[in-house]
């Protein structure tokens, strides 16, 4: 081989580990960025998802409506009362209408039990039937 020739290949040579060097730096790059690339995306679903679960919960307003009519219209009742004796009124009726109603409420509650004891017995009635079949 001529000299020439063997200066140009040494050149080569010299040359060529720069090059690979830059291409494995290249390539290296290149392999962090799309890390990068990826790690972004699965952060951004991730809180994507995130903010669906969490706000969907946290922007639910709910208004509730309650009718106070009749709230406002025993209060006032109330004050009423209290400057009717002041006056001297008779509460009398007052307290016979309470225990009217008293009245009403506890025997509405006493028909109920009988209802119930009544079932009873008719449940007792029956089964001691079906007892009876059976033994014959």
């Amino acid at each position: 081989m001529s000299q020439k020739k063997v200066d140009a290949y040494k050149s080569r040579k010299g040359q060529r580990n720069k090059a690979d060097r830059k291409e494995k730096v290249l390539f290296g790059l290149e392999m962090f960025a799309w890390v990068f690339i990826c790690v972004v995306i699965v952060a951004w679903i991730g809180y994507s998802a995130y903010v669906k679960v969490t706000g969907a919960k946290a922007d639910v307003v709910q208004n509730t409506v309650m009718d106070t009519t009749a709230l406002d219209n025993y209060i006032s009742n109330l004050s009423a009362n209290t400057s009717d004796d002041a006056d001297g009124a008779d509460t009398d009726t007052d307290a016979a209408d309470k225990a009217e109603v008293e009245d009403n409420t506890a025997t509405a509650d006493d028909k109920e039990t009988s209802d119930d004891a009544s079932a009873e017995t008719t449940d007792d009635a029956a089964t001691a039937d079906a007892d009876s079949t059976d033994a014959k």
